[in-house]
């Protein structure tokens, strides 16, 4: 006899020796979902893709970001700068050839960012519309715990007053959603209803805590015992996956030391730091803390919508565990101050070649994370853009965009398109269309459009 169909929002429940509440979200299954595995089951309404913003600051080296053939499948190939991404080349659209054209002289970075994610210029500090991320997230987000969620991997920031340079997610003028940088506190907004992450001098309050974390799982075991019994094979093996996910992720933060330090030294060498970043560097484990945390955020559909904040705008991060030659200012002493042109300053490509591999780590989970009946990449459409084209002279033209994932099979993937010239604010126009949103133009003054970039949605 076939089972019973199991609401979308189902989550397993428990209470922990605190007393607190504890929900751990599901992923899709397909007990949610109707025959033809594309509704859910207590709505019978269409799966609709899944939304990430992923945004990086400082910008590309165009001459080795632009792929030098346009097409599709083997009529094009990965650029260099492209190249940590060649194992997931089925799932990308590169978009070449757009132009910021709001980005003003004197504020390129808060401007360039405010016009790939609004398409609108500033007013004054603040920006003048909502993001893309949140015009997306008014269509699709109803019912979801998180109408959206923001997190970033690393702080560095040039410290300026603008909106723009503090988030890629606004809600409207003076209405921004800024990153959370620890992952820490993405697994208690996740799992604990948003408890407080305590102060690092909370040392008992700390150790509470750890223990509360290490016994989220077990708090819902009977819960989840009871759920298997309804469950065929399949879904079965997927919730034992789904669990141990989130104990690994668990495990990656009891690792953790007060203030994101190192490890003590009673701690395994190779243990990941997984605490806020505090040295403005990027560090790889918080990368893998956050893409895990992340996945699991859009596999339950805690939420929908997504901005990943690789680094800020103007970020003046430095990748020195990288090589010794990068413990400089990316920003200040390695963009704008080393020599050569767009093809050849060796540092920026050294850390352009970095945050792609970042980017590869998240799309791939993204593409091993079961979603209904694909995946999560195969189910979703990433947005990934900079705040500057060619961060030395801050060049508008030969704006890095690119789209990750299929949406659905709604973007065909493994293509190049190039739109000499075209306005930038055609790519937000396009994401929202590709989104099933009823809109027909985005964008304020230069930044607005009426029509999307041709011939990318399948």
């Amino acid at each position: 006899m076939k089972n019973k169909a199991l609401n979308r929002r189902t989550v397993l429940r428990g209470l922990l020796a605190t007393g607190a509440a504890v929900t751990v979200p599901l992923p899709l299954l397909e007990i949610m979902l109707n025959q033809s595995g594309t509704a859910l089951a207590q709505t019978k309404t269409p799966v609709s893709p899944l939304y990430v913003t992923w945004f990086f600051g400082n910008g590309t080296l165009p001459g080795r970001w632009k792929p030098t053939r346009t097409g599709s499948g083997p009529a094009w190939d990965l650029s260099p700068q492209l190249q940590p991404l060649a194992e997931l080349k089925p799932y990308l659209t590169v978009i070449s050839g757009l132009e910021n054209k709001l980005v003003v002289s004197g504020f390129e970075h808060p401007t360039g960012s405010a016009g790939a994610t609004t398409g609108a210029p500033l007013s004054g500090n603040a920006v003048r519309a909502a993001s893309i991320d949140q015009v997306v997230a008014n269509a699709i987000s109803e019912g979801a715990p998180y109408r959206s969620l923001e997190v970033g991997l690393t702080p560095a920031t040039p410290g300026g007053p603008q909106d723009s340079l503090h988030t890629v997610s606004h809600r409207g003028p003076n209405s921004r959603n800024n990153p959370e940088f620890d992952p820490r506190a993405v697994f208690n907004r996740l799992f604990m209803g948003g408890a407080p992450v305590p102060d690092d001098d909370e040392a008992d309050q700390a150790t509470k805590i750890a223990n509360v974390r290490k016994s989220v799982l077990d708090s819902i075991l009977q819960d989840g015992a009871r759920l298997q019994q309804r469950l065929g094979a399949a879904d079965r093996q997927r919730v034992e996956q789904h669990l141990e996910s989130i104990r690994a992720i668990e495990r990656r933060l009891e690792t953790m030391a007060p203030g994101g330090g190192s490890p003590p030294a009673c701690s395994s060498p190779t243990a990941p730091t997984v605490g806020k970043d505090a040295q403005s560097e990027a560090p790889p484990a918080v990368n893998a803390a956050m893409v895990e945390l992340s996945a699991l955020a859009l596999a339950c559909e805690r939420t929908r919508v997504l901005s990943f904040m690789f680094s800020l705008p103007a970020a003046h991060v430095y990748y020195r565990h990288l090589a010794q030659d990068m413990n400089d200012d990316f920003h200040d002493t390695i963009c704008h101050g080393d020599p050569g042109d767009q093809s050849g300053q060796p540092r920026v490509d050294k850390g352009v070649i970095y945050t792609m591999g970042c980017l590869n780590e998240f799309l791939t989970k993204l593409k091993d994370t079961p979603h209904g009946s694909s995946n999560l990449l195969e189910s979703s459409l990433v947005y990934i853009t900079s705040d500057t084209a060619w961060g030395k002279t801050h060049t508008r033209t030969e704006w890095p965009v690119l789209f990750a994932g299929r949406a659905g099979g709604r973007l065909r993937g493994d293509e190049h398109h190039s739109f000499p010239d075209d306005n930038l604010s055609k790519a937000l126009l396009t994401i929202a269309q590709i989104m099933g949103l009823n809109v027909t133009e985005i964008g304020v003054d230069a930044g607005r459009v009426t029509s999307p970039l041709a011939g990318i949605q399948a």
